[in-house]
């Protein structure tokens, strides 16, 4: 049973946002105010889930639903201008992890996107740079053992996620090749 149901409601609107930016973004990625709309939407929602973690720390199934705390962690990998917040977010999220009250995948997409933020290696393989019209993955650490963690983080292998990656953004790298 949800137990915020007005806090699910806010958190899914401010996804719906982000994710309308962003496709916008991916079908015209020339347009500068489309680039603006990205920043400008992250930024607002910053501010909003830093309010939202200050007041009920990381908002679990129990809390505000599966979909929305999945929603909440996208808010937060796209916090990307504030490092420290997505790192006070991770700690927040294994810990809600281990407690089954938030998705194991959302902790191995925030690990690599900070660890890819710091120049580090990612550990899953989540975080990808295009080269010559391809998604490739960025640096990973033990790439031998990549498939059985992003496994166990409830991840599909490493080459099912480049080959939707490559499929998803096909307009966008079409338009790089030119």
């Amino acid at each position: 049973m949800i137990r915020n149901k007005k806090l699910q409601q806010k958190v899914l609107k401010m996804a719906s946002m982000d994710q309308k930016a962003r496709k916008q973004f991916v079908n015209d990625s020339q347009n500068k105010k489309l680039a603006k709309r990205i920043y400008n939407c992250d930024t607002k929602n910053i501010i909003k889930a830093k309010e939202i973690i200050k007041k009920y720390g990381w908002p679990t199934f129990d809390l505000v639903g599966k979909r929305a705390s999945d929603a909440f962690w996208l808010l937060v990998q796209h916090s990307d201008r504030d490092i420290k917040f997505q790192k006070r977010c991770l700690a927040l999220l294994r810990e809600v992890v281990e407690n089954k009250q938030a998705h194991s995948k959302n902790l191995a997409f925030l690990t690599d996107r900070i660890l890819s933020a710091e120049s580090k290696k990612q550990k899953f393989g989540t975080q990808f740079i295009f080269k010559n019209g391809r998604a490739v993955v960025k640096p990973v650490q033990d790439r031998k053992n990549l498939n059985k963690r992003r496994i166990k983080y409830g991840l599909n292998t490493i080459e099912e996620r480049t080959k939707e990656i490559n499929k998803e953004y096909s307009k966008m790298l079409s338009l790089m090749k030119k």
